[in-house]
């Protein structure tokens, strides 16, 4: 067996799938022990690049800026990677429709570092025209403060974190999904928005291949497990995620029926616009360049 301990983010949907993946020994068949730590984002995004663990589902945009400042990294795939489910939300009882309705009003955002938030403020500019941080009032607060800014009126949108845009759109009574991050991107490219993949150093890759390969191989079989099985999977280890409600269980599963929230496949399309999101990140300046894919992404399978 070999034996891995990858990071995942501490509160989030990746502890449901790790959880129901580890019960049903799908890593394990393929001769791998997996140990996932839960961590808070600032040590999670800097788990592989900083040498903490091996490999990781790490943020995709974040990570292909570290190989542009010379870090030797790559990314052996996408299968299991969290894809955006991330939106623009306003009060249930207010009059605004489209992003343009908020021209000048107050949004709220958890932080401008946040590759989401700057994807959010990219896809917006080349929807509308209109820049996230000149065309309206924003604030930034941790995540869950900031429903309670929209819920007081302090505000008058929010672009929040996975967990909590699930606790929003479970609740539609109170709050009005004006655009998805997803949505956008689906409109403009016809495939999903990866927020995150695999990654691991070169030598590593090089070393361990076959270990690649198992691991991609058992997140195609987990994220499946996961689309057939959401709802006992959710009403089984959704607490760590903070889905704990019978309607976030829904949307989540709904979300999971559309093919939306862990990635399954990876076509060469899908692969070519995420390169086509990163050349768009660069051309508002979240990203100094963009390295060829055979530089960076391997097949290990």
């Amino acid at each position: 067996m070999t034996s891995l301990s990858p990071m995942a983010i501490a509160g989030t949907i990746n502890h449901p799938r790790w959880s129901a993946a580890l019960d049903q020994g799908f890593y394990a068949d393929r001769g791998l022990d997996v140990t996932p730590q839960y961590k808070p984002f600032p040590a999670q995004i800097q788990a592989v690049s900083g040498g903490s663990v091996a490999t990781a589902l790490e943020s995709f945009l974040p990570y292909l800026g570290n190989v542009v400042k010379g870090q030797d990294l790559v990314t052996f795939g996408f299968q299991a990677g969290l894809q955006s489910i991330n939106a623009l939300y306003v009060r249930a009882d207010s009059d605004y429709e489209t992003i343009e309705d908020l021209k000048g009003e107050r949004i709220g955002v958890w932080s401008f570092g946040s590759s989401t938030v700057q994807a959010f403020e990219a896809l917006m500019a080349e929807r509308t025209g209109l820049n996230l941080r000149k065309d309206f009032e924003t604030t930034t607060a941790a995540p869950p403060a900031l429903i309670g800014l929209l819920d007081s009126g302090k505000i008058d949108a929010v672009i929040d974190v996975s967990s909590l845009t699930i606790k929003m759109e479970a609740q539609p009574e109170k709050y009005r999904n004006i655009v998805g991050l997803n949505e956008m991107w689906l409109n403009q490219s016809g495939h999903t928005l990866p927020l995150t993949s695999w990654w691991c150093t070169a030598d590593w890759y090089e070393n361990n291949t076959d270990v690649a390969a198992a691991m991609v191989e058992a997140s195609k079989e987990t994220v499946q497990y996961w689309r057939d099985n959401t709802t006992d999977i959710l009403q089984q280890w959704g607490e760590p995620a903070s889905i704990t409600t019978d309607a976030q269980i829904d949307v989540v599963d709904e979300m999971a029926n559309e093919g939306h929230v862990f990635r399954k496949e990876q076509s060469q399309e899908f692969v070519d616009s995420t390169w086509e999101f990163a050349a768009l990140m660069q051309e508002h300046g979240y990203i100094d360049s963009v390295p060829a894919q055979d530089d960076v992404l391997k097949n290990p399978v």
